[in-house]
Formats: C-alpha cells, sequence, structure tokens
C-alpha cells in the first residue's frame, strides 16, 4: 500500500502544487467579523473554497459556522483528525513577491501561508485524496479539519471541539518532524519598576545571550532540556515595564519567578499569562506510529521529541504535532518571502498519506 500511495501522490503533485496556490492567493489575514464570517471576509473565502473543492472531490463536507470547516472520507464519529489552519499572519516588510501571489520559483511556492499552514494542511487534504483514489481500505473515516484562527487565539477550535466529536486519534501539520510528544509550557511574565530599576536589570542581565543563567537560574528536564527565555520587548514607558516569555519544562513556573525575584530584587516580576506544558507517554499508540512512518518514509531511526511552538494540540488533547519541517531547517513561517519547498510538500504528503492509512486501521 505505501508504494501505491507514493506513485498516487506523484500523480497528483501538479493539482497540489494547484491547489496551495489557490489558497496562498486568498488573503486570510483575520478581519472585521461579519454576520456569517467571525474572523472577516477573508477567512470566509478560503473556508468556503475548501468546503467546495471537497465536494467536488467526493468527500463529506460541512461548514462549523464560519469557524472552522472539514472534509471527511466516509461517514462515522470515530474518526482520525487532521487539523490545520488558512488564517495567516500579517505581511510586514519586504516581499520579493508580492505576498499573496503565489509565486513560483527556484523549486518554491512562495507567498504568505505557503509554509504557515496552507501547503502542510493541503499536503494531507492530498494525502487523503490519494488514499480514495487508491481505493484503501479504512476502519475509521478520515477528516481533514480547516481553522481560521489559530493565529490569534485559537478560538476556532475551541468552538469546534463544543459542536463536533473529539478526534479518535490524529496530528496537527504545523510544527516539525518526527512525532512530538511533548510542548514546553509557555509563561508571559511582565517586569515593573522605576525607569532607572528597570533600565539597569535589563543592562546587567536581559541584554545577555542567557539571562537565566545571568541571574543564577538553571532547570532542566530530559525531556524538555533547558528553560527558554524570549520576546524580551518594552511595553510600557510610564510606568516603566517591559515583558519575556519563559518556555519551560517539568518544574514548577511559579518557583522558578519566585527564585528570579529573590535574585533581582528591584523589580518586580509578574506572571500575566500562563500556559502549561504537555507531556504524552513517548509510547503511546498515536506517538509510535506516526515515528515509525516517519522513520519508515526517511530510512532513518529518529526519536519522538518535544517542541516549544504552541499548535492545535495544545488545545485538542487526541492530537500530536507531525511535521512539516525536517529536522535541521530553520523556522521562515512569520517572516517576509515565506516559502514551501514543493519537493518537500509532495515528501509531506507522502508521509501523511501513509501515516493516515496507518492509523486509520489501527486498534
Amino acid at each position: 500500500m505505501k508504494e501505491q500511495l507514493f506513485e498516487m501522490v506523484d500523480s497528483l503533485k501538479e493539482e497540489l502544487i494547484q491547489e496551495v496556490c489557490n489558497l496562498v492567493s486568498i488573503n486570510s489575514i483575520k478581519d472585521t467579523p461579519l454576520n456569517d464570517a467571525p474572523f472577516g471576509k477573508g477567512c470566509k473565502e478560503v473556508l468556503d473554497y475548501i468546503v467546495d473543492l471537497g465536494k467536488q472531490d467526493g468527500f463529506l463536507t460541512k461548514n462549523v459556522d464560519g469557524y472552522m470547516a472539514y472534509v471527511q472520507s466516509h461517514p462515522g464519529d470515530k474518526h482520525i483528525g487532521v487539523f490545520g489552519h488558512l488564517d495567516v499572519v500579517s505581511v510586514e516588510g519586504e516581499w520579493m513577491y508580492p505576498p499573496f501571489s503565489a509565486t513560483i520559483a527556484d523549486g518554491r511556492i512562495y507567498g504568505r501561508g505557503a509554509l504557515d499552514n496552507k501547503g502542510p494542511i493541503m499536503a494531507a487534504y492530498y494525502a487523503l485524496k490519494a488514499l480514495k483514489k487508491v481505493g484503501a481500505t479504512l476502519k475509521y473515516p478520515i477528516r481533514i479539519v480547516f481553522g481560521a484562527d489559530e493565529e490569534s487565539g485559537m478560538s476556532d477550535i475551541e468552538y469546534y471541539l463544543k459542536k463536533e466529536p473529539l478526534p479518535y486519534m490524529g496530528f496537527t501539520p504545523d510544527n516539525k518532524f518526527p512525532a512530538i510528544y511533548g510542548y514546553r509550557g509557555r509563561a508571559v511574565v511582565s517586569v515593573t519598576g522605576n525607569k532607572e530599576a528597570i533600565r539597569e536589570v535589563m543592562d546587567l542581565y536581559f541584554k545577555d545571550e542567557n539571562p537565566l543563567h545571568k541571574i543564577g537560574i538553571y532547570r532542566y528536564d530530559e525531556d524538555f532540556k533547558e528553560l527558554i527565555l524570549r520576546n524580551v520587548r518594552v511595553v510600557n514607558e510610564e510606568p516603566m515595564e517591559f515583558v519575556f516569555t519563559l518556555c519551560y519544562g517539568k518544574c514548577d513556573i511559579e518557583e522558578v519567578i519566585q527564585a528570579m525575584q529573590k535574585e533581582v530584587s528591584n523589580v518586580t516580576f509578574k506572571i500575566v499569562s500562563n500556559s502549561p506544558y504537555i507531556l504524552k507517554d513517548k509510547k503511546e499508540p498515536l506517538v509510535l506510529t506516526l515515528n515509525r512512518v516517519y522513520n519508515e518514509v526517511m530510512h532513518q531511526q529518529l526519536q519522538p521529541t518535544t517542541t516549544t511552538g504552541m499548535t492545535y494540540a495544545n488545545k485538542c488533547s487526541t492530537i500530536i504535532p507531525f511535521g512539516p519541517s525536517f529536522p535541521g531547517q530553520n523556522g521562515i513561517a512569520h517572516l517576509p518571502n515565506e516559502w514551501m519547498n514543493i519537493e518537500d510538500l509532495v515528501l509531506c504528503c507522502k508521509i501523511y498519506a501513509y501515516a493516515l492509512y496507518c492509523l486509520a486501521n489501527q486498534g
């Protein structure tokens, strides 16, 4: 079945590329809500496009009140779910090509959303289409779910999960390979004080390559490794305030902040938002299956890994991140000149096709 699927994906390559370009050409930056479009006109347009495409390809389809839309292989509530998003971030900066032109150059598709996340979720869609075309037998239905508010808080999936059944298992193609079994917690920390104290603290500690070590804070665990401090920025001049983000693993984040406060006592540290870390069992069937599929296709022997990035998997407990970035690739998702390599797009589609076949016939 694997080779049969791969041959089918190759035969669908040009169609896949064209449909990714069609999606990238739609400006789906979140905008003013409308009656039937909670995230604005562009997000509605892109969800409507997917529903129409799914109908044309003979899938079951549904638009969930403008929050998300899905295509599904055949009826059934107990399903394999793939969650990706069609909303995109803004387009500041200088671009070689217009950000919604979906320009193909140098073996890449350029445009906002090409990598994050229109290309990868269409790779999953075409994986499902390949399964349909080869006549694969599926024990469970496969549902590809397209979101429209991932970049602005994930209210789309929160709404969706109140209306639709939780998938039996699945993944989101919005991070990296191989299979990911843990997601670091993320705490945004505010630092306040008088201007002199704030500037002194920023100069003394936060201009260092590793502010935590400079302060004397060390935390480490085998799954997530060291704490990561990033996104330091001044948010107020009067009163003076700066914030930073702490990405953390198996530790008590309140205790970490208390330790920082003890070492740097002339300013005040306060957690203003916190998303706890999530750690799954590396040996659970979903993780093992996706990791085996990746290694088998890529002829590698990598172990499941953890991530700092937040995805729909932080909101949906039965899925994990899986692709699309390969080991060693740098993140370009939110930058000017965003692109996705066409060879990677096709390879992702093959990995997802085989992964979906394995998941849908498991258990």
